[in-house]
């Protein structure tokens, strides 16, 4: 079982942030997080706010192998020294202080430190913890200075034994540079969609207390802020919150309300320079989402696609978390349609198996899922009117990356070379170009709408299409880019050649053709017959990113054999939609045509 003195996820992510008394308990059993997280309810009524000091971002000095941080009042360190059976940790506690960040992560190149994590571990009372994950056994040295502005803290691990990698402390230690401490300015706040919205001209962190419960009245403190929006705001209330009053002080400002109901949960997500404070009802049996069904798709050897239906939305985050790999989905009102708690995965790239329990375990709701994964993998998430997708990528070293949903409206043209009374280049097997062309742009098309492009074929059967309508197809639909399909060939006596070829007109596809080629040679493990620059005729004509690929040779025995094979053919398409992939991560569609 994981011990709770590292309790900061790798990557928490989620578009409506929530917590629920129900998941407290197995959140701090399972290790996940601590309890003292959960500051708003653990509070005593009429608590008294800290003045905290605030943490400003972690920094690495490389040239002296140390971490530094400012902060806003001197802070008070407790250090303890974790042994490998509890994972070999140095963890760093600093009370009564406030990380406005959250969270954050950091790799330094100090022997011994694999790895440095910090993160607002508790809210009340407000404490940050900054964790050092350690191979051999190292001590620490810690070192704090005043500013004009504030206090300046060094960090200096060292292996122990006195290795000459480290240097102990110098009498003045060169500056690190980091900015000292400001106040953010509170600008704006809003009711939007039952929840405070709150804009600042820097990160605000709330802390949450309960005040009455009785009249269930709580109070929002920031610290750090200051703002000229004072006294009684009859503006901002909803069917879920009245009573709203704002005060502040040289340090903070504190917004007091009162909710209108008992079955509200309070959840604060701050995101850059704004805050929400979201008012959850909390799930019944009248409302509850079911969860009907589990699909799981695998796209190929890397990516897999996981789809839990429902009949309603629910309220969900999703986090990853190492040793071993493994992504957790934390639903809130939902409940399983069958009695299932474990499905192993037999053939999947990602996945061995899922994970399925409910978190209140009283009423059998808000299902967590645990996706237990064969490595560590990138991962997207969308929510849909009748189902949640998760996509799941193995990382793997210069593998397209994971596009976001702004580069996926690229409208794309894929043209199919040849057809109908043009067969095109025939191999001695009797394998016509036409035939692989159009299977190839299929698979492609298929590919590339699953992950919601807009996608056209110039054609989508055997049939015979002119040159100029098939640049048409892209012009007219003001298309994103063109990828035109083609089989290479030889005269006789040359059966030995093969490779790849790929030929682009003007300078704007240059960059696209390298991708492409650079993905079908490296995915087909095929040779490498360069990249060219030709005036064809779609190519050349065409107003927007275009390319035409020769995937093989249908001269060669060896290369027919494999174009006629359908699965050989799907990983052609893969190979290009990688490539697709990778140049989109890089250049966002700006077009976005019509079908």
């Amino acid at each position: 079982m994981k011990n709770n003195w590292d309790d900061l996820p790798l990557r928490l992510a989620a578009p409506r942030p929530f917590r629920f008394w129900g998941a407290i308990a197995l959140l701090v059993i399972f290790g996940f997080v601590p309890l003292t997280f959960f500051g708003p309810f653990a509070a005593p009524a009429q608590a008294q706010a800290l003045v905290a000091s605030v943490i400003q971002q972690l920094q690495y000095n490389s040239q002296e192998q140390m971490l530094g941080f400012v902060s806003s009042a001197r802070p008070l360190p407790q250090i303890q020294y974790l042994p490998r059976e509890m994972g070999r940790k140095v963890v760093i506690d600093l009370p009564d202080a406030v990380f406005p960040k959250v969270r954050d992560e950091l790799t330094t190149q100090i022997p011994g430190v694999e790895k440095v994590r910090i993160s607002q571990f508790s809210s009340n009372p407000p404490a940050v913890r900054m964790v050092l994950d350690v191979e051999p056994e190292v001590d620490v040295a810690i070192r704090t200075e005043a500013l004009s502005q504030g206090f300046q803290t060094w960090i200096q691990p060292r292996l122990r034994g006195g290795s000459s990698a480290h240097k102990v402390f110098k009498v003045d230690p060169p500056p690190l540079q980091l900015a000292a401490i400001q106040a953010a300015e509170l600008r704006q706040i809003e009711v939007r969609n039952n929840n405070l919205h709150l804009t600042g001209s820097g990160p605000l962190y709330p802390e949450i207390r309960k005040l009455d419960a009785e009249e269930k009245r709580y109070a929002v403190t920031l610290y750090n802020v200051r703002s000229n929006i004072t006294g009684k705001r009859p503006e901002l209330s909803s069917n879920l919150f009245r009573d709203v009053q704002i005060a502040n002080s040289s340090d903070r400002v504190e917004i007091q309300f009162k909710l209108t109901r008992d079955d509200v949960e309070i959840v604060p997500f701050s995101e850059e320079n704004s805050c929400t404070i979201q008012f959850l009802v909390l799930a019944s049996s009248k409302n509850l989402a079911q969860l009907d069904e589990i699909e799981i798709m695998e796209m190929d050897q890397q990516v897999t696609r996981v789809r839990i239906h429902t009949n309603r939305p629910f309220d969900y985050q999703i986090y990853a978390l190492e040793k071993p790999h493994r992504l957790v989905m934390d639903t809130l009102g939902t409940v399983l349609t069958q009695r299932e708690d474990l499905r192993k995965i037999q053939s999947s790239s990602n996945l061995t198996q899922i994970r399925m329990a409910p978190v209140n375990r009283q009423q059998n709701t808000d299902i967590r899922f645990v996706f237990d994964l064969k490595g560590e993998a990138n991962f997207q998430y969308s929510t849909h009117d009748r189902y949640v997708e998760i996509v799941m990528q193995a990382r793997e070293k210069d593998r397209a990356p994971l596009l976001p949903p702004d580069s996926r409206r690229a409208f794309i043209v894929i043209d199919a070379g040849h057809g109908g009374n043009d067969p095109g280049a025939i191999g001695k097997g009797g394998t016509r170009e036409k035939e692989v062309t159009l299977a190839v742009s299929e698979y492609l098309k298929r590919y590339l709408e699953n992950d919601q492009f807009k996608v056209i074929l110039t054609r989508a059967e055997d049939m015979e299409i002119l040159l100029q309508p098939r640049v048409d197809v892209a012009n007219l639909r003001n298309s994103d880019l063109f990828i035109s399909i083609h089989c290479n060939s030889m005269p006789p006596n040359n059966e030995h050649v093969r490779g790849i070829e790929t030929y682009f007109t003007t300078p704007q596809s240059k960059e696209l053709a390298d991708i492409l080629h650079q993905y079908l040679v490296k995915e087909l493990k095929a040779p490498d017959r360069r990249v060219r620059k030709r005036g064809l005729f779609v190519t050349r004509k065409t107003k927007m990113p275009s390319v035409l690929l020769e995937i093989g040779f249908l001269s060669n025995p060896q290369e027919e054999a494999q174009l006629s094979n359908s699965n050989y053919q799907r990983l052609v398409a893969k190979a290009i939609r990688d490539g697709i992939y990778d140049y989109l991560s890089k250049h966002k569609p700006v077009r976005g045509g019509q079908l």
